[in-house]
């Protein structure tokens, strides 16, 4: 139950994480492995000649996705890439999102309720100072 509120809490988030709400089966086959699991998505074009990698993701042995990178140019360029740090409670509490020079662009930090709910995400820019957060109301109608 605890796995589900996470996809749930990333799904509300809107972060760079579509894949663990769309595909919850690498999750769980990371789990199931215990091991890490990496999972390469081509792009292939319409006759089947060329292929490339476009998307990869990186779950830990638990099946929580650690990383995640996108490619441009045929799979030649990093579009950008960003890494998913999770606190004690296996909760989502930060991701450092990277440019496509590999450079720290932004990094998001989430608070929690004392129900283990994400209220408030923060952006910071590369250097710390913070730029905005965002702050979630839950209403029950």
């Amino acid at each position: 139950m605890r796995f589900l509120g996470f996809i749930f809490a990333i799904m509300a988030l809107g972060l760079a994480t579509d894949a663990v709400a769309s595909f919850p089966e690498r999750s769980r086959l990371a789990r199931e492995s215990g091991r890490r699991l990496k999972v390469q998505e081509w792009k292939t074009t319409p006759d089947g000649r060329k292929k490339w990698v476009d998307h990869v993701e990186i779950y830990d042995a638990e099946g929580r996705l650690v990383e995640e990178a996108e490619y441009s140019d045929f799979g030649t360029r990093l579009t950008w890439r960003s890494e998913l740090v999770y606190d004690e409670l296996g909760r989502l509490a930060a991701e450092y999102v990277y440019n496509e020079r590999n450079k720290l662009s932004k990094v998001r930090k989430f608070e929690y309720d004392d129900k283990g709910v994400c209220v408030r995400r923060m952006n910071y820019n590369a250097n710390g100072v913070l730029n905005s957060y965002r702050q979630f109301e839950f209403i029950y109608e």
